[in-house]
């Protein structure tokens, strides 16, 4: 039976993770002395993490759509309700960082489900100069509609990865998207 080959930045790889050929340039060494040129020359946009993750974020709206059978509440939205579920009232800059959004996005994205009656806003008794955000009945309604949608999405995102790989495959994405930001970002021995 023929091997899947995957193209992972400049090498290939079999579907048991043997490298096969590699175009000579690691991203450590060979590609900060080649030419922009060779870079662009060897490419493989298959490989590239951005475009990578535009596929993955575009088949995760198209499914979510499909599987929820709903537009009221979107993917963004979903995680502020999930949080505001799980650990109550937050003020709007915790929310933020729980869920990974910047505080100006949260701002508009907080007025459109208010408008919307899914959260409503309350002064902070901890700090009058600030307010807590909450879910709202309506906002909870929604969110335990779609809970059965949402988990049933998560099982058809991870289908194509063994069950014995799920794990570690969720694991690398959440360290690449909690790693630090740098200038000059090294790989990691591990």
């Amino acid at each position: 039976m023929a091997k899947l080959l995957t193209a992972v930045g400049m090498a290939i790889f079999t579907s048991d993770g043997l490298e096969l050929r590699s175009k000579g340039m690691s991203a450590n060494k060979g590609m900060k002395s080649a030419s922009a040129a060779d870079i662009a020359r060897n490419w493989q946009l298959e490989g590239g993490i951005g475009f990578l993750l535009r596929l993955l974020e575009a088949r995760y709206d198209v499914l979510y759509q499909n599987v929820t059978r709903q537009s009221e509440i979107t993917p963004r939205q979903f995680g502020v309700l999930i949080a505001l579920y799980q650990q109550g009232p937050l003020t709007p800059s915790v929310l933020a960082e729980r869920i990974s959004c910047d505080r100006n996005t949260l701002s508009e994205m907080l007025k459109r489900m208010a408008a919307r009656r899914l959260i409503s806003k309350k002064n902070n008794a901890a700090d009058r100069r600030s307010i807590q955000v909450q879910i709202a009945a309506k906002g909870e309604a929604a969110l335990l509609d779609v809970i059965p949608a949402t988990a049933e999405l998560q099982n058809l995102m991870l289908a194509p990865i063994r069950k014995e790989d799920r794990a570690h495959f969720l694991k690398c994405l959440l360290a690449i998207a909690k790693a630090p930001s740098s200038d000059s970002p090294e790989p990691s021995e591990d």
